[in-house]
Parts: C-alpha cells; structure tokens; sequence
C-alpha cells in the first residue's frame, strides 16, 4: 500500500517517495488519519490493509491510556466502530439538536458562512446539507462542513463533499472518547521533510476562520528555522552548532537537550508538539515564533507562488538567513516594501474621489490644454 498518497504535502509525498521510506505501523495510523482530502471510506479501505498487515503489532501506549493493551488489529477495528456509530447519529434526523454550515468557496479561497455571515439554523443535518447543495448551482463550493448543536452544549462536525461524501468527523465538545474517537490527538509522529533552514513554506490547509487580507499576502506563510523532529543530525545539516549553553539566534543547539526532547516527544507528546518555528509578516512587521504550525509539519509545503503585499519582506528574510543577502539591503528592503504598502493603502481611499478633485489636490497631474 502506498501511504504517501495520504499525505496532505505532495512536498512531503514526493520526498519519501525518492527516499523509499518505509513507514512504520504507527505512522501509517496517523498519516491516514490525518488525510483532509479523502474520504473516510478509503481510509477505512488502508486500516483494513493495515490490520492485514500487522494485526499482531503491539501499539506503544500514550498518556490518557491511549493505546493501552491495543494492537493495530484491537484498535483499528474499535476505532471505526465507534467512529461509523457516531457518523449515524450525527446524520439521525430528530434529538434535541440542530444544525448550520460553513462551506469553502473556491472563487473566495476561503471558508464562509452560510446566511451572509449569520448562521442559518436547520432542524437537521438532512435539511443543512441539501440547503448547500442548492447554493451549489455554479460548482464554487469545494467542501462543506455541517455543525451539529444539541442543546445540552455537545457539538458534532462532518466535512463532507459537496455530494455528502463524508471526509472528516470531529466531536468538538461534550463527552470525549480518548481512548478511542481521540486517540489520534495523542500521537506523535517523526516522519522525514525536505524542508532546510530558510525556507519559506506554505500551509496546505486553510485556516478555517483565519481573518482575510486585503493585500493579496497568504495566510499561514513561514520562513522556517527549526522543527520539533529535527534531531542533532538534522540541526547539524541545517547549520546549527552545538552548545552547552545555546543561543538561538547565533545558530547554536543544545544538541543532546534536542534529542532527549524527541525521546520525551516519541513517549508522552501529541500533535501539538509538530511545530515549527520560524518567521512570519503580522501587520506591517516581521515577528518569530517557535510555536507555529498547529496542523502540523506534516501539512506545509514550500511556497511556489508570488509573495505579494508585505509578505515580500519574507524574501528577504528568507536570503539573509541563507547567507545570500547582506543586513544593509534587508533593512533596506523592509523600509521600502512598508512604504510602498502604506502608500498602496492610502491610495486605495481615493477612489473616493473624482479626477478633478485628485488633481486639484496635486495627487493627479493636471493635463495640458490642447490648442
């Protein structure tokens, strides 16, 4: 079975490919899982090759006594189970609950409400999906994802297809099965990336209520430093020296501190531990963060499009990091591209504004008068 067409990054996909990398029961779970563009169905094909494969292999138990006494065939079985009973109460018509739906246009690229910005409310999941359908005419919803609501504050969500194709089901909140329906969450993964220091990569997933921009900047995009999974071996290749007592910002790891981390991360650390840290644009400026990523490394791919609005500053920070680009014009560079913004969105306002008044004000040149 080939596991790397469950990878969201076709970077990532591409890679192992090259490499031959071979994946072990545990990762395959996860990659699986973790796939937002297939449907359930054909992941419950790859567990039931997986269970094939390796019924009797024993899974390492995780905190909340995930995987407790579990071996792929025990879990994987239970797993979807439990995941099927749940995904036939979410499409049950009737119970205390109802339902709305958010849906990704791809004219937008982004995730929109229903109901101009205010959620339409359906009696159930029937009436909700149908509704998105008939708004559907032009084929510009990609995906929709239907919100169950009861009244006791549970709260289911299906990301469907927009031909009710189930791809994804989360329990938001109300009771938790962790051992089971969340047990993914738990996981911890160190799979190889083709990712170097100064990269500038893209999330493959959209935000889903990340906020809009107006200067046509990406949201999500990073100049990567480090990753959680990188090892001393890989903070070597990417330039990093080791150090007793590191300084980040000199290039400088503890590099037995790191691989203890990955240790620690292999035994007790879950999804929120596949981060990345590295550069972003916020507003007008460049900031850092060693906590970035929250879909995690496995869903980013390196960045082939053109940066435009202040996102071009990550260029710059991108070559300087590399050793490709002096101080001086990095500095310099982000003093122009801020004016040049700051100008573009001044301008943005004279449309306001007709071409006698703009001349008037001197913003428009006046024309000369034909003889």
């Amino acid at each position: 079975m080939d596991i790397t067409k469950f990878l969201n990054s076709k970077d990532i996909a591409n890679y192992l490919r090259r490499i031959r990398y071979e994946f072990t029961p545990e990762q395959a779970m996860y990659v699986i899982h973790a796939a937002a563009e297939i449907p359930l169905a054909e992941k419950y094909a790859a567990y039931e090759e997986l269970i094939e494969a390796y019924p009797d292999h024993a899974l390492r138990e995780r905190r909340q006594g995930v995987f407790k006494d579990q071996t792929v065939a025990s879990f994987l079985r239970t797993y979807m189970e439990r995941e099927n009973a749940l995904l036939d109460e979410f499409k049950r018509d009737g119970g205390d609950a109802v339902c709305t739906y958010d849906y990704f246009s791809k004219e937008d690229d982004a995730w929109c409400q229903d109901g101009y910005g205010q959620h339409l409310v359906y009696r159930n999941f029937s009436e909700a999906l149908e509704d998105a359908q008939s708004e559907n005419e032009d084929g510009d919803i990609e995906k929709i994802a239907v919100t169950k609501r009861y009244f006791s504050g549970r709260k289911l969500e299906a990301t469907l297809l927009p031909d009710g194709t189930c791809l994804k089901l989360d329990e938001l909140s109300g009771e938790r099965d962790e051992a089971f329906l969340h047990a993914f969450d738990w996981m911890w993964v160190k799979i190889p990336t083709p990712f170097k220091f100064g990269d500038i990569l893209a999330p493959v997933l959209p935000n889903k209520w990340g906020p809009r921009t107006s200067d046509g900047s990406v949201k999500g995009l990073i100049v990567l430093t480090d990753m959680e999974t990188w090892g001393s071996k890989e903070l070597k290749k990417n330039g990093f020296r080791n150090a007793e007592k590191p300084n980040y910002f000199r290039m400088e790891h503890n590099f037995a501190i790191r691989d203890r981390l990955i240790e620690k991360h292999e035994e007790y650390g879950d999804e929120s531990d596949m981060i990345l840290g590295g550069y972003y644009v916020e507003e007008n400026e460049v900031c850092y963060d060693y906590m970035l990523g929250m879909d995690g490394y496995l869903s980013y791919e390196r960045f082939r499009g053109e940066l435009k609005g202040h996102d071009r500053m990550l260029r710059s920070v991108s070559n300087f990091l590399k050793g490709e680009l002096e101080l001086e014009l990095l500095l310099k560079a982000h003093r122009l591209i801020c004016a040049e913004e700051e100008c573009r969105a001044k301008r943005s306002f004279l449309d306001l504004y007709n071409e006698e008044g703009l001349t008037l004000a001197g913003i428009r040149s006046k024309k000369a008068k034909e003889i």
